[in-house]
């Protein structure tokens, strides 16, 4: 009755196993004596071990009529998830190799099982929301000719004709010819979300997944971007899709990769699976990751977007001014 696995605060029972044990009751021993005996207790287990604890409560909710809450309290269970590092790679501005370079990242988010059935499903209902549905031709009832009979319908010893505009004749109506319509199909956006996180998460397993603090360029000029884009990686050129946080993206970026055909840049908020699975490498920055983890993450296990040294040393990015002026503080003290 109990040997399922413990999955959340409460296990249901049923009743059914009152006929069962009705035999037990009626040849039990007086109240201060258990009222299962010692053999008999190993039938209720959770998760293969015996919970001695849980056998008195179970008898007495069995052979009680009376009882309305047939709920025992059992301590949950949840699968511990390994939590994921990646290295702060320089991008923009100002990059000191002495400050944290290690950025944390939500397992749940990005460490989530690959499905290829969820990106096959986003990346259809993508496609189908781009295609436009304008295709037209006329019928015969639209093409611009008389329905007068061409020729009478006996004496010429040829074919029998009817309008002008019949399907089988040369500038007629098309039959069953397409019209306007919608093409887009409806997707639940929990799935668009999962696939999301399958996507970045595939995206880090193969390592085409980077970091950096910030995509704000000083000058919307090609060469730098260029250059910039180059150091990240040696294979950048194949095609990579710049994220920048929900505010969109800055007009220097954007104008110095415009030239570049083997570069996209979008916002958080805007970005879908297909631009993320078409592209060799993904480029995120702070503000697009912290975005990432705050609406695609669990609300229970959330947690802050941190940097550091290394997993074992790591802040918040909004904490470096302030761990700086405490040691400032110690030293003048």
């Amino acid at each position: 009755m109990l040997a399922r696995r413990a999955v959340a605060t409460s296990v249901c029972l049923s009743r059914l196993g009152r006929v069962a044990l009705l035999h037990t009751a009626a040849t039990r021993a007086p109240a201060q004596e258990p009222l299962l005996p010692q053999k008999t207790k190993s039938k209720i287990k959770i998760d293969g071990q015996v919970d001695p604890n849980l056998v008195e409560p179970v008898l007495k909710w069995l052979l009680d009529d009376t009882a309305k809450t047939p709920f025992i309290p059992v301590q949950a269970k949840f699968e511990s998830k390994v939590p994921t590092w990646l290295e702060l790679k320089p991008f923009c501005g100002e990059f000191d190799k002495e400050e944290p370079t290690v950025v944390h990242l939500d397992p749940s988010v990005f460490n989530h099982p690959i499905r290829r059935d969820i990106l096959h499903a986003c990346i259809v209902w993508y496609r189908d929301s781009l295609r436009r549905g304008t295709a037209s031709t006329k019928s015969r009832s639209e093409v611009a000719y008389s329905k007068r009979k061409i020729r009478p319908q006996k004496g010429s010893g040829r074919a029998r004709l009817g309008s002008r505009g019949s399907p089988m004749l040369r500038g007629g109506g098309r039959a069953f010819g397409p019209k306007p319509r919608d093409f887009s199909t409806e997707l639940p956006r929990k799935i668009r979300n999962m696939g999301l996180r399958v996507a970045l998460s595939t995206k880090l397993r193969e390592r085409k997944l980077i970091v950096v603090p910030s995509v704000d360029l000083e000058e919307g000029k090609t060469r730098v971007a260029l250059s910039r884009l180059r150091k990240l990686s040696e294979k950048i050129e194949k095609g990579c899709l710049l994220i920048n946080g929900p505010s969109g993206v800055p007009p220097l970026l954007e104008r110095a990769t415009n030239n570049l055909q083997w570069v996209a840049c979008k916002g958080a908020d805007k970005v879908q699976v297909w631009d993320i699975l078409r592209h060799h490498h993904t480029i995120l920055s702070l503000e697009a990751l912290q975005w990432f983890q705050e609406n695609l993450g669990q609300a229970s296990r959330r947690p802050e977007l941190t940097v550091g040294d290394s997993p074992n040393r790591l802040r918040r990015p909004n904490q470096s001014s302030d761990a700086k002026n405490a040691s400032h503080t110690e030293e003048k003290a």
